[in-house]
């Protein structure tokens, strides 16, 4: 069960952060948006970004405690970060799929 805690505070993590940068429109179009962010979806895709990354944090108390685990929480945030932002730097295309599920809903 710890794994798999673990597994999912890196991905609520990681789809925070992603969900905060592509609501940014230099982003969202690198990812692959052919226009802008649509200005109806950043503000919800903000509020979705934050809520993960407070999930995460539930996440991490759930597993280890309120001791260990807002250590565990903000290194977590600390990877999750950096990961989004290499995905962007290299591998922006690996979004693609994040941003046509928002242009569906949009």
């Amino acid at each position: 069960m710890a794994a798999g805690l673990l597994i999912a505070l890196a991905l609520v993590s990681y789809f925070g952060f992603a969900l905060l940068a592509l609501s940014q429109d230099r982003h969202w179009l690198r990812a692959g948006g052919k226009q802008t962010c649509p200005a109806r979806l950043a503000m919800p895709m903000r509020a979705a970004g934050y809520g993960l990354l407070l999930a995460a944090l539930g996440l991490a108390l759930l597993r280890d405690g309120p001791s260990f685990g807002s250590l565990l929480w903000v290194a977590m945030l600390t990877i999750a970060a950096l990961c989004v932002v290499a995905t962007l730097a290299w591998r922006a295309a690996w979004l693609r799929p994040v941003v046509r599920a928002l242009q569906r809903i949009a």
